[in-house]
């Protein structure tokens, strides 16, 4: 008892930097913060410098209650490096909730404990513009570098959010109030000469274009059938911007010109250090980009359509990142083509793809086309929505085709052949390399909104997915899968949606690895087994025997 007691002691004394480097091994946030609750010492040496690091809060009690947390432990709060807030999440949120939510921003940000924030991000549906929060944020955290936040129906001329200075990423998300309430000005297709002063975006184009040089991230993100105005912005210059993502706004209305580029190609060639890059359908005409110089830049990331995609060919070589924003039908001729440019990215390894299936037994068509067309993939993400599609058994053996793959995320319209539980343990023994995965059920009508049906008397899944993340042994070897398992039920007559989450462990090992001892009984097990090192073993002692024999009969002689 006395030497628990002295080891115990030793091991609480342990230097911060050392307990640091033993929470770094710690794989999964659950352990991290296990060993975080295990003593005071510990949640103050680990807790902050690790758990703390981000913090995201996604409903509006969350936010009080965390961030009044916070501000009475100012230890853990000042290494606070990216805060996350998403009051909007909660169920029935009120514009009551929301402003409580940014008043704990604002106390926390004016009490001057976030001195380490470089991230935060504030998305909220209904309003954003809570101008205390950003001034505090703006004149109490003077490592805030990085913003992010969604505009609703309300844009104001005037806010301290584009106030800031010296920014290197700045994200707006456009949600569909922002469309619908600001469409008489943002379709009009005047000259900006001479209302300037009037537009109320012309603030936060100012804060871009002349106060923060540095920019490196910008995003502009949003879903609408009627794009937003955002020509402006090829007026900016940032020297060093690495990263632009557009949504549905429009760039360039002007026709292709016959001699000469249109202003956004010109702003693309003016940031050659630009590497990852996003566009919409909505932004320009994709003949355009067929103007770029060879050696504008070189990108490693693209998001956009295939059209686009084709239009970058110069791009091809360098690019490891792809993502089409829209899904594709899954016509035969869609398919070759994507598989014909496919083939041509060599340094090719993160894809994300969806198809809207024609046909059940396209998909088989699909999976066969990305394997021969990307054999280095290491992240793949593959819908197939509309038909049910994949047998996940036959899925789970034509997936080991892909020799470098790490991890993947698979939705599709389920054949109901097999549950979430069986289906991963077939995926994971099929495919040892595999880090994790992701499956996902959905409904036909997938990515909108389950059809109304008022008389229909039964609860309907609106989706259902599991997340995956296989655990290895000392040798490297798949010995469980840690699992997590989701599901939102839909109640008929307007009784609301569900949400049902549940964790748990699957064993991967061979049913008769179980009955495994040690020493010879270990040898016993292995050589009875129904697996691939029972039937090894099997061979090893049959040749054995074989060698034994013929060794005894050449004695004889």
């Amino acid at each position: 008892m006395a030497h628990s007691t002295s080891a115990s002691y030793a091991f609480s004394s342990t230097p911060a930097d050392i307990l640091l480097e033993i929470a770094a091994h710690l794989e999964y946030r659950s352990d991290l913060r296990s060993l975080c609750l295990t003593s005071k010492t510990f949640f103050t040496d680990i807790a902050g410098p690790t758990l703390y690091q981000s913090v995201v809060l996604l409903t509006a009690s969350q936010c009080t209650s965390t961030l009044a947390m916070l501000k009475r432990r100012k230890d853990v709060t000042r290494h606070v490096r990216e805060l996350i807030i998403r009051p909007s999440r909660s169920n029935g949120q009120t514009i009551s909730e929301s402003r409580a939510a940014s008043v704990a921003v604002a106390e926390i940000a004016a009490s001057k404990c976030l001195d380490a924030l470089s991230k935060f991000t504030w998305w909220d549906d209904k309003i954003t513009f809570h101008e205390e929060m950003w001034f505090a944020l703006r004149m109490c955290c003077p490592r805030l570098k990085y913003l992010s936040t969604s505009i609703g129906a309300y844009f104001p001329s005037t806010s301290h959010l584009f106030s800031f200075t010296d920014l290197r990423g700045f994200s707006l998300f456009l949600v569909p109030g922002f469309y619908e309430n600001n469409s008489e000005f943002f379709l009009d297709g005047n000259s900006m000469i001479g209302w300037e002063e009037e537009r109320p975006g012309k603030k936060l184009w100012d804060m871009l274009f002349k106060r923060c040089p540095n920019l490196e991230e910008l995003v502009i993100e949003g879903y609408s059938s009627f794009p937003a105005d955002a020509r402006c912005l090829v007026e900016g210059r940032w020297p060093h911007l690495q990263k632009l993502a557009l949504g549905d706004v429009s760039i360039s209305w002007d026709p292709v010109v016959a001699h000469g580029k249109c202003p956004f190609v010109t702003f693309l060639e003016a940031h050659t250090e630009l590497r990852s890059l996003g566009l919409s359908p909505h932004n320009m005409d994709p003949v355009q980009l067929n103007s770029l110089d060879a050696d504008a830049f070189k990108l490693t990331s693209f998001s956009g359509t295939l059209a686009q995609l084709q239009a970058l060919s110069r791009s091809y070589s360098s690019l490891k990142s792809l993502t089409f924003r829209d899904p594709v039908w899954s016509r035969d001729v869609t398919t070759m083509t994507i598989s014909s440019v496919l083939q041509q990215l060599t340094s090719l390894t993160e894809l994300n793809i969806s198809f809207m299936l024609h046909s059940p037994y396209d998909s088989s068509s699909i999976l066969r086309s990305l394997i021969s067309s990307c054999p280095n993939l290491q992240h793949l993400q593959l819908s197939c929505i509309r038909k049910p599609s994949f047998q996940l058994e036959a899925f789970s053996k034509s997936l080991a085709a892909f020799r470098r793959l790490r991890t993947f995320s698979l939705t599709l319209v389920s054949a109901g052949d097999l549950s979430f539980a069986a289906a991963g343990v077939r995926i994971a023994r099929a495919n040892p390399r595999l880090v994790s995965f992701r499956l996902a059920f959905v409904p036909p009508s997938y990515p909108h909104a389950l059809p109304q049906r008022p008389l229909y008397p039964f609860p309907r899944t609106k989706k259902a997915s599991a997340a995956f993340t296989v655990v290895l042994d000392t040798y490297g070897l798949p010995l469980a899968l840690r699992v997590r398992e989701s599901d939102t039920t839909v109640w008929p007559w307007g009784f609301g949606a569900t949400r049902r989450v549940r964790q748990y462990m699957l064993d991967l090992r061979p049913p008769g690895a179980l009955r495994r001892g040690t020493g010879v009984r270990s040898m016993l097990g292995i050589l009875l087994e129904s697996s691939a090192a029972g039937e090894e073993m099997r061979m090893f002692m049959f040749c054995s025997l074989l060698v034994c024999f013929a060794g005894a009969f050449v004695v004889k002689r």
